[in-house]
Protein backbone atom coordinates (compact mmCIF):
# COMPACT_ATOMS: atom_id res chain seq x y z
CA UNK A 1 0.00 0.00 0.00
CA UNK A 2 1.13 3.56 -1.07
CA UNK A 3 1.92 5.37 2.08
CA UNK A 4 1.21 9.54 0.86
CA UNK A 5 3.64 11.98 2.74
CA UNK A 6 4.15 15.64 3.86
CA UNK A 7 7.82 17.55 3.83
CA UNK A 8 8.37 20.22 5.96
CA UNK A 9 11.65 22.17 6.21
CA UNK A 10 12.25 25.08 8.08
CA UNK A 11 15.46 27.55 8.38
CA UNK A 12 15.35 30.85 10.64
CA UNK A 13 16.32 34.09 10.20
CA UNK A 14 19.49 33.45 12.62
CA UNK A 15 20.70 30.84 10.60
CA UNK A 16 22.57 32.67 8.38
CA UNK A 17 24.06 30.34 5.38
CA UNK A 18 21.48 27.14 5.56
CA UNK A 19 20.33 26.11 2.99
CA UNK A 20 16.50 24.61 3.11
CA UNK A 21 17.59 22.87 -0.15
CA UNK A 22 20.08 20.50 1.62
CA UNK A 23 16.95 19.20 3.88
CA UNK A 24 14.69 18.71 1.38
CA UNK A 25 17.23 17.03 -0.66
CA UNK A 26 17.86 14.52 2.23
CA UNK A 27 14.11 14.19 3.22
CA UNK A 28 13.32 13.58 -0.25
CA UNK A 29 16.22 10.55 -0.22
CA UNK A 30 14.68 9.07 2.57
CA UNK A 31 11.35 9.02 1.12
CA UNK A 32 12.53 7.24 -2.09
CA UNK A 33 13.97 4.61 -0.23
CA UNK A 34 11.11 4.07 2.29
CA UNK A 35 9.13 4.04 -1.42
CA UNK A 36 6.72 6.89 0.18
CA UNK A 37 4.75 8.89 -1.70
CA UNK A 38 4.82 12.73 -1.78
CA UNK A 39 1.97 14.34 -2.16
CA UNK A 40 3.86 18.36 -1.04
CA UNK A 41 6.39 20.14 0.44
CA UNK A 42 5.87 22.80 3.02
CA UNK A 43 8.66 25.05 3.30
CA UNK A 44 9.18 28.00 5.88
CA UNK A 45 11.85 30.36 5.86
CA UNK A 46 12.85 32.63 8.30
CA UNK A 47 11.16 31.30 10.91
CA UNK A 48 12.43 30.79 14.17
CA UNK A 49 11.53 27.05 15.75
CA UNK A 50 10.07 27.95 18.79
CA UNK A 51 7.53 30.23 16.48
CA UNK A 52 3.74 28.59 16.08
CA UNK A 53 2.41 30.92 13.41
CA UNK A 54 4.00 29.50 10.06
CA UNK A 55 2.64 30.16 6.57
CA UNK A 56 3.37 26.45 5.29
CA UNK A 57 3.61 25.13 8.97
CA UNK A 58 -0.09 26.43 8.96
CA UNK A 59 -1.09 25.15 5.09
CA UNK A 60 0.25 21.71 6.88
CA UNK A 61 -1.88 21.01 9.36
CA UNK A 62 -5.20 22.39 7.65
CA UNK A 63 -3.87 19.54 4.62
CA UNK A 64 -3.57 17.06 7.54
CA UNK A 65 -7.16 17.66 8.57
CA UNK A 66 -8.28 17.33 5.25
CA UNK A 67 -6.42 13.59 5.24
CA UNK A 68 -4.31 14.11 1.86
CA UNK A 69 -1.32 12.70 3.46
CA UNK A 70 -0.63 10.05 6.54
CA UNK A 71 2.96 11.41 7.76
CA UNK A 72 4.88 14.61 7.88
CA UNK A 73 8.41 13.73 7.16
CA UNK A 74 10.93 16.13 8.79
CA UNK A 75 14.78 16.50 8.71
CA UNK A 76 15.10 17.17 12.10
CA UNK A 77 12.56 17.60 14.99
CA UNK A 78 13.71 21.20 15.62
CA UNK A 79 12.84 22.13 12.25
CA UNK A 80 9.16 21.05 13.15
CA UNK A 81 9.22 22.58 16.64
CA UNK A 82 12.07 23.42 19.03
CA UNK A 83 10.48 23.00 22.33
CA UNK A 84 8.31 20.55 24.03
CA UNK A 85 5.51 22.68 24.78
CA UNK A 86 5.19 23.19 20.83
CA UNK A 87 6.13 19.86 19.68
CA UNK A 88 3.95 17.96 21.65
CA UNK A 89 0.92 20.31 20.36
CA UNK A 90 1.47 20.09 17.18
CA UNK A 91 1.83 16.22 17.34
CA UNK A 92 -1.34 15.99 19.38
CA UNK A 93 -2.79 18.08 16.67
CA UNK A 94 -1.74 15.63 13.85
CA UNK A 95 -2.76 12.92 15.79
CA UNK A 96 -6.32 13.83 15.68
CA UNK A 97 -6.10 13.32 11.66
CA UNK A 98 -4.24 10.07 12.34
CA UNK A 99 -1.16 11.42 11.14
CA UNK A 100 2.39 11.31 12.38
CA UNK A 101 5.68 12.75 12.32
CA UNK A 102 9.19 11.04 10.91
CA UNK A 103 12.02 12.64 11.73
CA UNK A 104 14.91 11.45 9.21
CA UNK A 105 18.08 12.59 11.42
CA UNK A 106 17.23 11.13 15.10
CA UNK A 107 15.07 7.93 13.32
CA UNK A 108 11.64 9.29 15.02
CA UNK A 109 8.37 8.00 14.34
CA UNK A 110 5.75 9.25 16.43
CA UNK A 111 3.39 6.57 15.16
CA UNK A 112 4.01 4.47 18.30
CA UNK A 113 4.51 5.61 22.06
CA UNK A 114 8.03 4.91 22.01
CA UNK A 115 8.52 7.19 19.04
CA UNK A 116 6.43 9.90 21.03
CA UNK A 117 7.98 9.57 24.07
CA UNK A 118 12.04 9.78 22.42
CA UNK A 119 10.67 13.06 20.46
CA UNK A 120 9.54 14.86 23.62
CA UNK A 121 12.82 13.60 25.53
CA UNK A 122 14.79 14.98 22.74
CA UNK A 123 13.22 18.10 21.97
CA UNK A 124 13.28 18.98 25.97
CA UNK A 125 17.11 18.01 25.84
CA UNK A 126 17.66 20.62 23.06
CA UNK A 127 16.20 23.22 24.59
CA UNK A 128 17.66 23.11 28.55
CA UNK A 129 21.21 22.67 26.01
CA UNK A 130 20.04 26.43 24.57
CA UNK A 131 19.31 27.44 28.07
CA UNK A 132 22.53 26.23 29.55
CA UNK A 133 24.51 27.71 26.22
CA UNK A 134 22.97 30.99 27.25
CA UNK A 135 23.90 30.54 30.68
CA UNK A 136 27.18 30.16 30.32
CA UNK A 137 27.73 33.14 28.03
CA UNK A 138 25.71 35.46 30.17
CA UNK A 139 27.50 34.58 33.00
CA UNK A 140 31.21 34.41 31.11
CA UNK A 141 30.36 38.09 30.55
CA UNK A 142 29.72 39.53 34.09
CA UNK A 143 32.41 37.40 35.13
CA UNK A 144 34.84 39.09 32.21
CA UNK A 145 33.15 42.34 33.67
CA UNK A 146 34.20 41.59 37.12
CA UNK A 147 37.62 41.41 36.50
CA UNK A 148 38.04 44.09 34.17
CA UNK A 149 36.18 46.80 36.05
CA UNK A 150 33.04 46.29 34.53
CA UNK A 151 34.24 46.64 30.95
CA UNK A 152 33.77 43.69 28.31
CA UNK A 153 34.52 43.11 24.63
CA UNK A 154 38.07 42.91 23.07
CA UNK A 155 41.10 44.80 24.82
CA UNK A 156 42.11 47.81 22.45
CA UNK A 157 45.52 48.74 22.24
CA UNK A 158 44.74 52.78 21.79
CA UNK A 159 46.34 55.13 23.30
CA UNK A 160 46.08 58.77 24.10
CA UNK A 161 49.44 59.50 21.74
CA UNK A 162 47.94 56.99 19.35
CA UNK A 163 44.15 58.82 19.75
CA UNK A 164 46.27 62.26 18.56
CA UNK A 165 48.12 60.69 15.72
CA UNK A 166 44.79 59.38 13.93
CA UNK A 167 43.34 62.71 14.74
CA UNK A 168 46.00 64.36 13.14
CA UNK A 169 46.85 61.97 9.98
CA UNK A 170 42.95 61.93 9.30
CA UNK A 171 43.62 65.53 9.16
CA UNK A 172 45.95 64.80 6.16
CA UNK A 173 42.75 63.07 4.73
CA UNK A 174 43.87 59.39 5.85
CA UNK A 175 40.87 56.98 5.29
CA UNK A 176 39.53 54.83 8.08
CA UNK A 177 40.99 51.69 6.71
CA UNK A 178 44.52 53.19 6.28
CA UNK A 179 44.14 54.57 10.13
CA UNK A 180 43.43 51.01 11.47
CA UNK A 181 45.85 49.58 9.52
CA UNK A 182 48.53 51.86 10.49
CA UNK A 183 47.22 52.12 14.43
CA UNK A 184 46.45 48.08 14.69
CA UNK A 185 43.03 49.21 15.43
CA UNK A 186 39.62 47.90 14.47
CA UNK A 187 37.52 50.20 12.09
CA UNK A 188 35.03 50.95 14.43
CA UNK A 189 37.53 52.40 16.80
CA UNK A 190 39.02 54.43 14.71
CA UNK A 191 34.79 55.59 14.05
CA UNK A 192 34.61 56.18 17.79
CA UNK A 193 37.87 58.42 17.74
CA UNK A 194 36.69 60.40 14.96
CA UNK A 195 33.07 60.61 16.31
CA UNK A 196 34.39 62.07 19.94
CA UNK A 197 36.57 64.91 18.18
CA UNK A 198 33.64 65.63 16.29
Amino acid sequence: MTILVALYARISKENMGQDIERQIYDVREYCSRAGYTIVEEYLDEGFARTTRNRPALDRLIKDARQRKFRLVVSDELSRFAGNPALLMTLLEELKLYNVHLVSVKEGIDTSNVMGELVATLLSAISKMEIYNISHRVKSGIANSRRKKGGVWGRPTNLTDMKTVQILKNRDMGWGIKKLAKEFSVSNQTIRRVLDAAA
